[in-house]
């Protein structure tokens, strides 16, 4: 067998080789726009982010970043600080201006006006298709066809923004007295200001849904309602019920669930009188939150319940020293924790005090209300198999005393609005079952995304469901199939504008740099703890990017065997091999058929960090470096027609 076993790159090679995008749930470009910051091209920047993602000012603030994850970087130093980056530029050409607080909208967006966008967006993956879904919509005339969508948060908001575009009438019920889900009811101001939720809102409503608030599932409409005055129904109602702790005293008073304290205190409850000694029972992302929003509740329930008076009164209750005290348990290891470290870390910093290892075993109460709560200690919080399997140490009760105690182990859809004669079938996870392809339950012409469809996930994940489910729901009332089309291609990089030459050089040398943050002084009430990058450190952030859509690529007719591209490569990624070294599948096989083929450059795309040097170092010129960009467009055409196409070109 050849000692080394190779592939021959195609366009699904290259658009993995930008990982960030491929991370995404709505495949945005964070490669581009983070490029065009470090180059000063602020507007094209946000054109870019925008483009696949309807929340993304949203996202910029709060998102959970699957694409730093993912980024490249981190393998040499640290991640690219992309959520951050996104928040920057957003900031100034998204709906909230970041510099003076004041609300604004964005600029007007080629998609929605048909203008032709004077900027090349890069790598425009459109895995909705906004620039597609708007020509399909400009090609035809209304559809005539009724959509309801049951929930106003990022699943929903999304599938309406999409349907929208596509021609259908949308009519989006919420059962909140106001729109946002779990961005407005779950996420703590402090995290989310309430004025960009309210204008990304607007920004949907403008494309023509109309939305009816305090209208609930099962309360004020049934499902078989809206099945007969609708042509299809979208639910993304999220999961709103906390789960359980199942252990004695679970009913005393001061005892909270996660997401009530949350939804209580986002909607005005100011004047909740949490007691002085708070126990927060959770390890996750919402643990943190809830932690860190009773920290900050402060003295406010002498208040009255205004928040001006509130925050006053937290300010001076923190300059007495009259804070609340904090602590959080929980079950896993520190490196085990769900939660975000970062998320972690500013707890921390904020005074949460946590616990690690240890149970709730009972919630002691007195006269009703909850005064202590008994733990024992966790051996190990996961089995041999890696399964949450919590492992207890038996007679290691330890008491902890409390005014009151807030479980955050876990959401959970509400499903009681559920009748056997809807035909949505509900899975044992508590969630409804649907195609994976089109969202499309059980019941035909009814869909669902988001947490009520696969649990509680980030907020990406929920804006890729609302796309996924436009498109299933135009499918099935158009009956049409999407069809995607993708293309790629390549343009040839000038050497001045090599990362070694230009004024990107130095860009291995510079650290990740985290947003400045209040100081922890002034984290009272709704303060914004995030500042935000300036120009300056933006643009440095954003020349530490790896640029992934660069590739070197090798002429065989040129190459002249000195081995130079190899040996100036600081990652060790080049290697010239005798061709009987070689060896692949099929495609690999075709091309050294006959023996033509003596010598071969082995490429590892994983260590490059697309310096340049090589092509640089290059005496013929065999060695150019290029970009790649590409389209990914879903149209919708007859459904006996539906197929993929893909082509690469220069």
């Amino acid at each position: 067998m050849a000692p080394y076993r190779v592939f021959l790159p195609d366009i699904s090679y290259y658009q993995q080789s930008v990982p960030c995008q491929q991370a995404c749930p709505v495949r945005t470009d964070a490669r581009a726009y983070v490029t065009a910051i470090a180059q000063g091209e602020y507007e094209r920047a946000y054109l870019i982010a925008r483009e696949t993602n309807p929340f993304a000012s949203t996202c910029g603030w709060v998102c959970g970043a699957p694409c730093e994850a993912a980024c490249r970087r981190g393998k040499v130093d640290a991640p690219i600080a992309i959520r951050a980056l996104k928040r920057f530029v957003n900031d100034r050409y998204g709906v909230f201006l970041g510099e003076t607080g004041e609300p604004h909208l964005p600029p007007a967006f080629p998609a929605y006006t048909g203008a032709t966008n004077r900027f090349d967006l890069g790598n425009s993956a459109l895995p909705a298709g906004r620039t597609e879904l708007y020509a399909a919509r400009q090609r035809g005339q209304k559809t005539g066809k009724r959509v309801a969508v049951i929930g106003a948060g990022p699943a929903g908001l999304t599938c309406a923004h999409d349907l929208a575009l596509l021609g259908h009438e949308v009519v989006i019920l919420d059962a909140a007295p106001a729109a946002g889900g779990m961005l407005r009811l779950g996420v703590p101001e402090y995290r989310l200001p309430r004025e960009l939720i309210d204008l990304e809102i607007q920004a949907v409503l403008a494309l023509g849904p109309t939305l009816q608030l305090n209208q609930a599932l099962g309360r004020e409409f049934t499902l078989a309602d809206l099945r007969r005055e609708f042509d299809a129904v979208f639910i993304g109602i999220g999961s709103y019920a906390s789960r359980r702790l199942n252990v004695e005293g679970e009913q005393f008073d001061g005892v909270l669930r996660a997401v009530d304290f949350l939804i209580n205190v986002n909607l005005g409850g100011y004047n909740l009188d949490l007691g002085k000694r708070i126990l927060v029972i959770g390890g996750g992302n919402v643990a943190m939150d809830v932690a860190r929003t009773a920290a900050r509740l402060g003295q406010a329930a002498q208040s009255g319940g205004d928040l001006e008076t509130a925050l006053d009164v937290a300010r001076a209750a923190r300059r007495l020293g009259a804070t609340q005290e904090v602590h959080c348990l929980v079950v896993e290891d520190r490196r085990e924790m769900l939660a975000d470290p970062v998320e972690v870390h500013e707890a921390e910093e904020e005074g949460i005090v946590i616990h690690h290892h240890f149970a709730p075993k009972r919630i002691i109460g007195e006269n009703g209300r909850a005064v202590a709560l008994e733990t024992l200690d966790v051996i190990r919080a996961f089995d041999e198999r890696g399964r949450f399997n919590p492992q207890l140490q038996p007679g290691s009760e330890k008491l902890w005393e409390c005014d009151s105690v807030i479980i955050s182990i876990g959401q959970t859809g509400e499903l009681t609005w559920v009748k056997p004669e809807d035909g949505v079938e509900v899975s044992p996870r508590g969630t409804l079952v649907v195609d994976k392809e089109t969202l499309m339950t059980t019941a035909p012409g009814v869909f669902a995304g988001g947490d009520i469809a696969f649990g509680p996930r980030l907020i990406i994940n929920a804006v890729a469901d609302g796309q996924k489910a436009a498109r299933g729901i135009h499918a099935y009332l158009q009956n049409v199939q999407p069809r995607l089309v993708r293309k790629a291609f390549f343009t040839p990089v000038a050497r001045r504008d090599y990362p070694q030459v230009g004024p990107l050089r130095n860009y291995l040398r510079w650290p990740r740099r985290q947003p400045p943050a209040l100081p922890v002084a002034r984290r009272v009430g709704v303060a914004r703890v995030e500042i935000g990058f300036s120009e300056e450190t933006a643009r440095e952030q954003g020349g530490r990017c790896l640029i992934c859509s660069i590739n070197p690529v090798f002429d065989g007719e040129l190459c002249i065997l000195c081995n130079g591209c190899v040996d100036v490569c600081p990652m060790d990624c080049l290697k010239l091999v005798p061709a009987a070294q070689v060896g692949g599948d099929d495609k690999v096989a075709a091309v050294m058929a006959g023996g033509l083929v003596k010598t071969a450059m082995l490429f590892d795309p994983t260590q490059c960090i697309r310096c340049g040097l090589c092509a640089m170092r290059c005496p013929t010129d065999a060695v150019q470096m290029e970009t790649l960009r590409f389209t990914e467009e879903v149209q919708f055409v007859e459904a006996n027609s539906a197929g993929g196409q893909s082509g690469v070109s220069k």
